[in-house]
Formats: structure tokens, C-alpha cells, sequence
């Protein structure tokens, strides 16, 4: 009983806006901050691609136009070293030329040069770079890594 002397009504239900507008303002919060987020990454991301292109690209990879190439060399040996040339865009025939400057254990470096084409369709090959293709061979002790440098690739 109320004061009054009158019995006290049920308890209107509170609606579901009532009852879970936090929720509703905090995912909205929450879906704006992460958007704000991904486009700012997005955003991050291009500028540096952006600027690894204007610095000659990413090492070992290189695009002109359509056609696009990638070079992977393998271990120095007596006989040399392997370079995979591998196509990363386009169909067309191309040529490929880069530098490979090897580190020594002894802290010198041997630098070598090497050209090779792949013809139209065809996804790459091999062009082994010759131990006598390396500049200052007398002064490294054991070849420890090689990193492919200067790429340039042309359409033919």
C-alpha cells in the first residue's frame, strides 16, 4: 500500500533503447575508433611502399610496366652461384640484370653482375653468375650472405 492508501501499479517495462543505449553509443564509438584505425595503417602502409619505390623499390624486386621479375641467388660454390629469375608480373619476354654483393666472415664484400632474359609466357629460369664475375675474390675469406642489389628490368 502507498501512503495514500491506494495500491501501487505495475512497473512499466523500460525499452530496449531504455535499457542498452551504452551499449549502442559504445560499439559506435568503438567501430568509428577502429575504422579511424584501419585507414590509418592503410595509409602508413602506402606511404611506405611509396617511398621504398623512390628509393629503387623493395631489394630483389623490381616491376616496369606489366612485367615484374624477382631474383633469388643460392650459396656461392666452386662453380659459382645459382639465381633463380622468377616472373612476378606481366606475360610478356623481359630482361633482368642486377648486382649480387656477397659479405665475407671477414667483414669484405665481393660484388658481381649478371644479366638474363625470360622469354613471353614463361615463368623464369636460371642464370648461374660464374665465381669469375666477382670483384675482390682474394680478399674474402668464406662467402657468409648475398643480398641481390640495383635490379633493372626491360621488356624485349
Amino acid at each position: 500500500m502507498t501512503p495514500q492508501g491506494q495500491p501501487m501499479g505495475p512497473v512499466p517495462e523500460k525499452s530496449w533503447f531504455q535499457k542498452y543505449w551504452m551499449w549502442l553509443v559504445g560499439g559506435g564509438c568503438a567501430a568509428a575508433m577502429l575504422c579511424c584505425g584501419l585507414f590509418s595503417l592503410l595509409g602508413f602502409g602506402a606511404a611506405l611502399l611509396g617511398e621504398a619505390a623512390e628509393q629503387g623499390g623493395l631489394p630483389g624486386v623490381k616491376a616496369l610496366g606489366a612485367e615484374a621479375a624477382r631474383v633469388d641467388c643460392g650459396v656461392p660454390g666452386p662453380g659459382g652461384v645459382d639465381c633463380e629469375l622468377k616472373r612476378t608480373g606481366g606475360t610478356g619476354s623481359f630482361k633482368a640484370c642486377w648486382d649480387l654483393e656477397i659479405a665475407c666472415a671477414n667483414g669484405s664484400t665481393m660484388v658481381g653482375s649478371a644479366c638474363g632474359s625470360v622469354p613471353a609466357g614463361q615463368p623464369g629460369g636460371t642464370v648461374n653468375m660464374p665465381t669469375d664475375a666477382f670483384s675482390h675474390q682474394d680478399g674474402c675469406d668464406t662467402p657468409a650472405n648475398g643480398v641481390v642489389k640495383h635490379l633493372t628490368v626491360e621488356r624485349q
